[in-house]
């Protein structure tokens, strides 16, 4: 297992940030660090990671210690303002553009610069705070690492802190940020890190840092570090979209179920009512035949497509329409006000588009010149007349019997009952004017 992978299994806290932290706000946050030339206040990287004002402090202290996790920053601690606490935090970014040469960077380079003024004071502080006669001696590993259990301990304790501790731990603060700036294999024989600290640690010890005892990273996996968040967030993005995908195939599962049980309700409530309307006196003697015609009826309508070309209805159209103007009767027309209503009973578009595409046909002016309220009329009344006829027509069987005019009227209603029930969602534009002819015919006022 590599470092950068030891620094990721300890942080698993990455899919919950991912709750509230996309890959792209990660990315800007990363842009935002990289090749970050000064030193950042608490209230700096808090801006830099709640770029946007959407997160609450909670959250943004979890993204700046995942940041601390992978070390792509570092905590520095310094002296707080009198009146405040002791001691306040810094940060240093260690995310840089040219991981293998970094020296070439100005940023990388006043980094540097700025660490090593704040070591010249400190080695002062701390020298003079531990009463040693020599303020440029380098300051010992083990007393830091002392010193930081001491300042944890009573911090926890919430008793106050020594002068001692307090620059025990800002020294080492400042000497993790310093090893990984450094960027070397063997920073301890660096003669300016030497000139800073005295490093009596067994080699077991060199690359721990003091502070987190954490394994220190080359800026190089510290780069991969990143890199391996950002895959995990990718991986986060396609599994909740997976899980979402899931969850909206289940919610469309439920409601087909739903839908599906709902039409079986309604197949069992329209054969009810189709069961009862067939078990009248009624339904008994003329049922059968009725629904006989009415497949009929519907299924030459539901194949006109298939077999009526639009030129010739157009030209039949045309041509029986030119005759009801001169003269409303059609009643030596049957043959082709059945082609003309069969073919109708499949279309589902208006009366104004009909007559547009089957009547008015070679016209050069706008079509609006010719449909004006009258001609709507007339082309209402046209079609009434063809539904008439071939009403009559194909329900002959049926009137030749019936001749009182209250079952005549009842026979009507039926018919229009029987329509609705088994045609259901079936019902096109013309079939609401066929059903319009047969209220007529009968007498009846439709709601």
């Amino acid at each position: 297992m590599g470092d950068s992978e030891i620094i990721l299994s300890s942080h698993s806290h990455i899919d919950e940030i991912a709750d509230f932290l996309d890959l792209a706000s990660f990315n800007r946050i990363v842009n935002k660090l990289t090749d970050y030339a000064e030193i950042l206040t608490e209230g700096k990287i808090a801006g830099i990671v709640n770029f946007n004002y959407t997160l609450n402090s909670t959250q943004t202290n979890q993204i700046i210690e995942l940041l601390l996790g992978i070390q792509s920053i570092s905590r520095i601690y310094t002296l707080a303002l009198k009146g405040s606490r002791d001691l306040e935090s810094e940060y240093v970014s260690n995310i840089f553009s040219d991981v293998t040469a970094p020296e070439t960077i100005s940023s990388y380079l006043s980094l540097r610069n700025l660490l090593e003024n704040r070591l010249n004071h400190q080695t002062q502080q701390y020298n003079m705070n531990m009463a040693k006669s020599n303020t440029t001696m380098a300051m010992p590993l083990n007393e830091l690492r002392g010193h930081v259990k001491t300042y944890m301990d009573l911090s926890s304790n919430k008793v106050t802190v020594s002068n001692k501790a307090q620059h025990g731990i800002i020294a080492a603060s400042l000497h993790d940020a310093y090893i990984i700036l450094l960027n070397r294999p063997e920073y301890w024989n660096d003669k300016t890190y030497m000139k800073y600290f005295f490093n009596e640690d067994d080699p077991g010890r060199h690359d721990t840092l003091i502070i987190t005892r954490e394994t220190r990273l080359s800026l190089i996996n510290i780069k991969k570090s990143i890199e391996d968040i950002k895959e995990r967030f990718s991986r986060l993005i396609e599994t909740k979209l997976d899980q979402e995908k899931e969850h909206q195939q289940e919610r469309l599962a439920q409601q087909n179920e739903a839908a599906l049980q709902e039409e079986r309700a309604t197949d069992i409530r329209s054969k009810a009512i189709t069961d009862r309307m067939l078990m009248t006196p009624f339904g008994k003697q003329y049922g059968g035949k009725i629904d006989s015609i009415m497949d009929e009826i519907f299924s030459s309508s539901d194949t006109a497509d298939d077999h009526r070309l639009e030129a010739h209805i157009r030209q039949k159209m045309t041509a029986l329409y030119d005759h009801h103007r001169q003269s409303a009767d059609l009643a030596g027309y049957a043959g082709e006000s059945a082609e003309i209503v069969e073919y109708l009973l499949s279309q589902d578009y208006s009366i104004k588009t009909m007559t547009e595409k089957l009547i008015y046909t070679g016209r050069k002016d706008a079509f609006t010149k010719y449909f004006s309220d009258a001609e709507r009329l007339r082309v209402e009344d046209f079609l009434n007349s063809v539904f008439t006829v071939y009403f009559d027509m194909k329900f002959e069987p049926i009137f030749r019997i019936i001749k009182s005019l209250d079952l005549k009227k009842f026979a009507c209603a039926y018919i229009i009952k029987r329509i609705y029930l088994t045609r259901g969602e079936g019902i096109t534009n013309f079939c609401f004017y066929f059903i319009r002819t047969i209220s007529k015919i009968g007498g009846i006022k439709l709601q």
